[in-house]
């Protein structure tokens, strides 16, 4: 799907913070040996941008999935019918971001869509990316009792090792970005081997970072802090990290 070399497993490259500076954004992460984009689109807004010519001058290097997110104001229900052409058309490699926000009030709702999303994931055989905030244990209820074969990761990844080790029961990765888990559970997921690395870029800036958004160039930044941590080269990470790819996506 990518080259060999590092990838970022999780992006926004529609939003306007990065699209209006594609060109430089993906220009300077190609320089540090950044091979591959993996972008989200969280609505109908987002699924049609994925047509725009001013991606296609760098579309080897991105792929796109699709999702309607628990939490953000532009998802509706009402996109879903546009989510099952884009799987129908093979635009995407993944369902994704959806999950479960605990920071919203609504639910009912949040399951409703996100088990449509994951009937939808399973008919068309695709990985799923997780986005999951204060309902691990809900969500991992709903995949053990209706979805135990799920396949995919758990984007920006950060719980605690108990929450970890439950969902190391299904063939789910975790994402780190640059607000990397403990170092129990950090050492914990190295030792599984199925992780990736993601920026969340124009999101998640790294800590003490004076930018005014989180840039595609940053992913080295996180791979930096992952092999300090766990004193493991960073060439083994790239390498295990492009297995995990190979295995999921292809």
């Amino acid at each position: 799907m990518f080259n060999f070399g590092w990838i970022d497993a999780h992006c926004h490259l529609i939003e306007k913070r990065i699209s209006d500076n594609l060109e430089k954004e993906i220009s300077e992460a190609i320089q540090l040996g950044i091979t591959g984009f993996i972008s989200s689109a969280l609505c109908k807004e987002e699924y049609e941008c994925i047509k725009l010519v001013k991606f296609q001058k760098f579309n080897k290097f991105y792929k796109w999935c699709a999702g309607i997110h628990p939490n953000y104001k532009k998802s509706t229900e009402e996109d879903f019918e546009h989510l099952v052409e884009l799987c129908d058309k093979k635009k995407i490699i993944a369902i994704g971001e959806i999950g479960l926000d605990g920071r919203k009030n609504n639910s009912e709702w949040q399951k409703k869509i996100l088990l449509k999303q994951l009937d939808l994931a399973k008919n068309y055989d695709l990985p799923v990316i997780f986005h999951t905030v204060k309902k691990y244990y809900v969500l991992y209820k709903i995949l053990k009792q209706d979805f135990p074969k799920v396949r995919g990761f758990l984007h920006s990844y950060n719980a605690s090792l108990e929450i970890t080790e439950l969902f190391s029961k299904y063939d789910l990765a975790f994402s780190l970005n640059a607000k990397i888990p403990n170092t129990r559970v950090l050492e914990f997921i190295m030792k599984r081997g199925f992780f990736f690395f993601e920026t969340d870029a124009p999101y998640q800036k790294p800590e003490n970072s004076k930018d005014d958004f989180n840039h595609l160039k940053n992913l080295i930044r996180v791979v930096d802090k992952v092999s300090e941590k766990t004193n493991i080269e960073k060439n083994v990470l790239k390498e295990k990290q492009f297995e995990n790819f190979q295995m999921l996506f292809d």
